[in-house]
């Protein structure tokens, strides 16, 4: 499950893993376009599962044909929207077992960076994503949320391109 602001990278992560995940990998993938408190109006993830033949369900069900892995993408949610953050907790504790990585702009300053962490650490997001590592020079940066959470980074993603950098 990728959770985080909005445009922070999380469908373009989502697409970037999926397609290693199917291509290079050769796992078997499905993925769930689902809306929050706002709709999830991210047409590319679609358009992007029909070229690589995943399938992709606009509602939750976990009887949908079994897959290697599985993907959630969900609309953003500022870090201050306190009714969308719990409403995102309760779709997140319906699913089963999910694994929460929080999408974060590694571009933005260290204190807006922090300040969405600590709004979306309620979540327990079980690791960190850092995306437009493009368009960030410091990036030594990042080792403050090495030294200062509870939360490893897990993976770098730079630029638009699919696959493209995902480290």
């Amino acid at each position: 499950v990728f959770i985080g602001p909005p445009g922070s990278g999380k469908t373009t992560v989502l697409c970037k893993w999926l397609t290693s995940s199917v291509l290079s990998q050769e796992h078997t993938a499905r993925v769930w376009r689902l809306d929050a408190v706002s709709a999830n109006t991210s047409e590319f993830l679609s358009v992007h599962c029909e070229m690589l033949g995943v399938p992709i369900f606009r509602y939750w069900n976990d009887n949908d044909a079994p897959a290697d892995v599985g993907f959630v993408d969900l609309p953003g949610v500022e870090c201050n929207d306190s009714r969308g953050l719990a409403s995102l907790r309760e779709q997140i504790s319906a699913l089963p077992s999910p694994r929460v990585h929080l999408v974060l702009n590694a571009a933005y300053e260290t204190s807006v960076l922090f300040e969405q962490y600590r709004a979306f650490a309620a979540l327990k997001p079980d690791g960190l994503i850092f995306t437009h590592l493009d368009e960030e020079r410091q990036r030594v940066k990042l080792w403050n949320f090495v030294l200062g959470t509870n939360c490893s980074i897990d993976f770098l993603s730079a630029g638009q391109k699919i696959p493209g950098e995902f480290l």
